[in-house]
């Protein structure tokens, strides 16, 4: 076999000497697929071939080079002066030897990570022989296009720090976040993909916060209830079907963006958004209402319907809000010290606020009276304080 391999590459370079311009790059093509049927070669083979190459790299076209680069980084003794020589005209072929030429030097490949052009960092990204540090790197680049590269790689070592900095992005990302949903079984850093994970990967996620939040069974959430003047405003836009009103309404009581909030009441299966409602203390009954009310195919789901509401016996108040601040945009988790400490202060503050306001305010009107449906918003929000921490 290899005799008959060197015996074309011969043929061939004997035609390469007299071939025209548009023969030349079919040449090149044809020679790199006999070169690349072998793994390994015999010198005089390796030399016959480079001398072939080298003289008709010249007349090739992107195209045909690119195709030549693509086996030629795979093959562990292709002639280094041939790669070097298609590297030196960019494009397309040269990162196709960045994405898989086993002789880069690491100090290269971490050079391109930190520094290169977009497209070299995505070639090396998807590299099977990534380290951490590489890995590392190449996780903080601003370019979606390089940390998607890298997400989809199954190969690349992802540190849980870097998998929680990816994850983080992905919230807003839909593409990043179905290549990291794509690389195994869920795990706790996955909680800010919630949104874009489907049915059973959201179920699993639930399952992961509930174990986690083990250690607290038994203790109370010290959480104080959702005021009734939110709760009527959100089923007041509920009623009305203005879902936009709702978002803006939901995203200033949870103390998020706008943005996700939308996409939190914009899911169709009504989860996230009963998560929310768990979170910021709405009491079932009113969540069962703004749900009939509002979104359809919940409310003619039988089975959809039950799901929903399910989450109010199977998950405590102190999970969901660890589950919603994770895909709504919060920083941190939500534990129990954390919780205790929260509704001191903000019993701190309430009762600091209502020693003046008592006194202004006009009978029969109580604390919401005074100060509004603002002020009881922002002191249910169970998220909120956590960041301004």
């Amino acid at each position: 076999m290899q005799t008959d391999i060197f015996a074309r590459l011969r043929d061939l370079a004997a035609s390469a000497g007299s071939g025209t311009g548009e023969m030349r790059p079919i040449l090149l093509r044809v020679a790199t697929d006999l070169f690349a049927l072998h793994e390994r070669h015999r010198p005089h083979e390796i030399r016959l071939y480079e001398e072939m190459a080298d003289r008709l790299i010249a007349d090739a076209d992107e195209a045909s080079l690119t195709l030549v680069a693509r086996k030629l980084a795979r093959c562990p003794d292709a002639p280094a002066a041939i790669l070097r020589r298609i590297r030196a005209r960019g494009g397309a072929p040269e990162v196709e030897i960045l994405a898989a030429d086993p002789r880069i030097e690491h100090k290269e490949l971490r050079q391109v990570a930190a520094g290169g052009a977009c497209d070299h960092a995505c070639a090396v990204a998807g590299r099977d022989d990534l380290d951490r540090e590489i890995a590392k790197i190449l996780s903080r680049r601003p370019e979606r296009e390089v940390v998607r590269a890298l997400a989809a790689n199954a190969k690349a070592p992802l540190a849980v720090e870097e998998l929680r900095l990816l994850c983080a992005r992905g919230r807003d990302d839909a593409v990043l976040a179905q290549a990291l949903l794509a690389r195994g079984e869920p795990m706790l850093e996955w909680l800010p993909l919630y949104l874009a994970a489907d049915a059973a990967q959201r179920e699993k996620l639930i399952g992961l916060a509930r174990a986690a939040g083990l250690a607290q069974i038994g203790r109370p959430d010290d959480l104080p209830p959702l005021d009734e003047e939110a709760a009527a405003r959100l089923e007041s836009c509920a009623l009305r079907r203005k879902r936009s009103a709702l978002a803006l309404t939901l995203a200033e009581i949870l103390g998020c963006d706008q943005f996700r909030a939308r996409k939190i009441v914009g899911d169709e299966g009504g989860d996230a958004l009963t998560l929310a409602f768990i979170a910021i203390g709405l009491p079932r009954e009113a969540a069962a209402r703004i749900l009939l009310a509002a979104f359809p195919k919940v409310a003619l789901s039988v089975g959809a319907f039950a799901r929903t509401m399910a989450l109010y016996a199977r998950l405590p108040r102190r999970e969901a809000s660890r589950i919603v601040a994770a895909f709504a945009g919060e920083a941190g988790k939500a534990g129990a010290k954390f919780l205790r400490a929260r509704a001191a202060r903000a019993q701190a503050g309430r009762s600091k606020a209502e020693r003046p306001q008592e006194a202004r305010a006009p009978a029969g009107k109580g604390l919401a009276g005074a100060a509004g449906g603002a002020f009881s918003a922002r002191n249910a929000n169970p998220l909120r304080t956590f960041t301004r921490r």
